[in-house]
């Protein structure tokens, strides 16, 4: 078995359901992942349908003309914004930062887009593996704080709380949950 030594944590805030709504988010500012969840014309359910990174703010990059295209054929879009737990990741400026958020968003968009019945429409990344044994964790936050939300949205479902690729093979574990420990 490889070795993992990409352990990346994501905290996702969202849902938004506007891009103004998001830029009045303080902290959104600093993510550079995302996610638009919503549903195609012929689908009767919503669901993850992009992913993304981006070097700028996330609803500067959403609102960009070739991206506002590309999001015209899902209905009722919701916009969810992904940090880095640490930091440092979250400023796309280096080539090997740049490596990183890439690694986690290919992770992201292959897993996805090979369930079954997924309808995504990410074009790159579909057929491509990640490159290493990675490992992501998604933390879920209400919209306008920091607080942490106990239980994942249902249009979530389908993205693992924790996804792990290892020797061309994808390992998913779902329902964290809070439980309390008292210390003796």
């Amino acid at each position: 078995m490889s070795e993992i030594k990409d352990l990346y944590v994501i905290e996702w805030m969202g849902p938004y359901d506007s891009l103004d709504e998001m830029y009045e988010r303080e902290g959104s500012e600093t993510c550079c992942i995302y996610l638009i969840t919503g549903r195609l014309a012929y689908e009767r359910t919503s669901g993850i349908k992009y992913v993304g990174i981006t070097k700028r703010a996330v609803y500067s990059r959403l609102d960009d003309k070739d991206h506002r295209e590309k999001q015209e054929q899902i209905k009722g879009k919701q916009y969810w914004a992904g940090r880095f737990s640490v930091a440092s990741y979250n400023n796309l400026d280096t080539p090997q930062k740049r490596r990183r958020a890439e690694s986690v968003e290919t992770l992201l968009v292959r897993y996805l887009t090979n369930l079954p019945g997924a309808k995504m429409i990410n074009d790159k990344k579909r057929f491509q593996d990640p490159c290493n044994p990675i490992v992501v964790i998604s933390r879920w936050q209400k919209k306008m704080t920091d607080t942490q939300r106990y239980y994942k949205p249902s249009i979530l479902r389908k993205l693992p709380d924790t996804l792990m690729y290892v020797d061309k093979e994808f390992f998913a574990g779902d329902k964290l949950k809070l439980t309390l420990y008292t210390p003796d």
